[in-house]
């Protein structure tokens, strides 16, 4: 089902390009097409407003930008390996989101477990903050790969293939072991993420927004929100950034950025720089 997910905001990303380019052929789509792309892509507005009296267009995201180029860059080189093209165009690659420095602190996160009262949400969270991993990773995840025996979840699925997006095998909190055991003991079907005996597919949107606001919180963390919120947690409380990046099954250049945020002891040697 993750590849039926990923193929649908693969569609979402064309449909923008087709609109404002998708009159031109392959070999007339270089950097001027491009800048006027990105200089004019903007949110469409919300579909309830009732009028468009007063409304301003607004950029769309840096990250969604460079999605959509990203996409247009494959059809391009593909083109080019198809012989459409005599080389690809070089293109200079726009810049990507800042960090996010919104991160639930670990209270927060606390309030999120005690404040669950739906099954498959509360051992959503539980994996979620217990081991930083992505959402589909935790949503494909089977009892089968849940090792109560050796103390190890493994995210890997058999037969998918490794991407840049990798998925690890780690070891279960005291705290996890207990949610899984108490999920392990209701389950109904494979998944571990489960609902009316089914796998949830595309998330929980709607139930998660209620929870947000019996817990208290007054914003609304998106599952990515999560795996950064462990990634701070772990900066804070100084564990190597190779253990880091194994844990989260992410490239320790990336937990850099998050590093160097949380954890600016590595430049405490720097103040001897200044006695005077």
């Amino acid at each position: 089902m993750g590849k039926v997910e990923a193929m649908k905001r693969l569609i979402e990303c064309t449909v923008p390009l087709k609109e404002k380019m998708g009159h031109l052929r392959v070999d007339q789509v270089g950097q001027r097409q491009w800048n006027e792309y990105a200089s004019t892509r903007v949110r469409k507005p919300n579909p309830r407003r009732k009028s468009l009296d007063g409304y301003e267009p607004q950029p769309v995201s840096p990250g969604t930008l460079r999605r959509e180029f990203n996409v247009m860059r494959a059809a391009l080189r593909q083109s080019w390996k198809d012989g459409n093209l005599t080389k690809p165009p070089v293109l200079e690659v726009p810049r990507d989101s800042a960090p996010r420095d919104r991160f639930l602190t670990k209270q927060e996160a606390r309030r999120l477990l005690d404040a669950c009262e739906t099954p498959h949400v509360r051992i959503f969270l539980a994996l979620a903050m217990f081991t930083g991993a992505r959402k589909g990773s935790i949503l494909a995840l089977t009892w089968d790969r849940v090792h109560f025996d050796s103390g190890r979840v493994d995210f890997q699925e058999p037969g998918r293939s490794l991407t840049v997006k990798r998925r690890a095998v780690v070891p279960m909190a005291p705290a996890l072991r207990k949610e899984l055991e108490e999920a392990s003991r209701l389950r109904t079907c494979d998944f571990v993420v489960e609902w009316n005996s089914k796998r949830v597919t595309y998330g929980l949107r709607w139930s998660f927004k209620r929870l947000c606001e019996r817990a208290g919180l007054t914003w609304m963390p998106t599952p990515h929100h999560f795996k950064h919120s462990v990634a701070s947690w772990m900066a804070m409380n100084k564990v190597p950034i190779d253990q880091a990046a194994d844990w989260l099954a992410t490239d320790p250049k990336t937990l850099w950025n998050v590093y160097r945020k949380f954890d600016p002891s590595y430049l405490e040697e720097v103040t001897s720089t200044f006695d005077l």
